[in-house]
């Protein structure tokens, strides 16, 4: 994880020193399979990292472009990140907490959409 955490500073660094402004992002947030959202495990450990880094965060019951219109998602507030291909990175978030959170949408434990949030407008992450 130490590794991973230099990794993905280096990158916020290497941004804000080109002079990069970070892109303002929203978070979906759910766990693949049909369950109480309010009692999973794995959305509290979410709730634990948003909270830690001062995060608006609730439940929504659908988001755009999701498959089942019926599963409760955690949506936030506004988060300042980087976008790279290979995940959207919150800059003034504790690295550790980013990367966990990164290891938990690639092992499969959660399921993230992001929207960049132009103009007050929602973009897709893409």
């Amino acid at each position: 994880m130490e590794k991973r955490t230099e990794v993905i500073q280096e990158w916020i660094d290497a941004r804000r020193e080109r002079g990069e402004a970070a892109t303002k992002c929203m978070f979906y947030i759910t766990v693949p399979k049909d369950t109480d959202l309010y009692k999973d495990e794995t959305i509290k450990k979410i709730e634990g990292i948003l909270d830690r880094n001062h995060v608006s965060h609730g439940h929504v019951d659908t988001v755009c472009g999701a498959w089942n219109l019926n599963r409760d998602w955690i949506e936030t507030g506004g988060i300042d990140c980087i976008v790279e291909f290979c995940g959207v990175y919150p800059v003034n978030w504790d690295m550790d907490d980013v990367v966990e959170l990164e290891r938990m949408e690639t092992e499969g434990e959660i399921i993230m959409l992001v929207d960049w949030i132009e103009d007050g407008k929602h973009i897709p992450n893409h």
